[in-house]
């Protein structure tokens, strides 16, 4: 989750450092939205390891 809260970090700190005149409504939805996806896949990847934990293979 570490990930998580670095990838919303950068995102916060581009957005901010960016002058409004730069980045248009879109370019924000679709950081957003990628940002999104990409903690979501994150959380699908613990997810997995988590369980992986609970059933060892050998």
């Amino acid at each position: 989750m570490e990930e998580s809260r670095a990838l919303s970090f950068a995102l916060s700190i581009t957005l901010a450092a960016t002058p409004p005149q730069e980045i248009g409504g879109e370019e924000v939805d679709a950081l957003c939205q990628l940002a999104y996806e990409i903690q979501h896949k994150l959380t699908q990847a613990v997810d997995l390891l988590h369980n992986a934990e609970k059933f060892p293979t050998c």
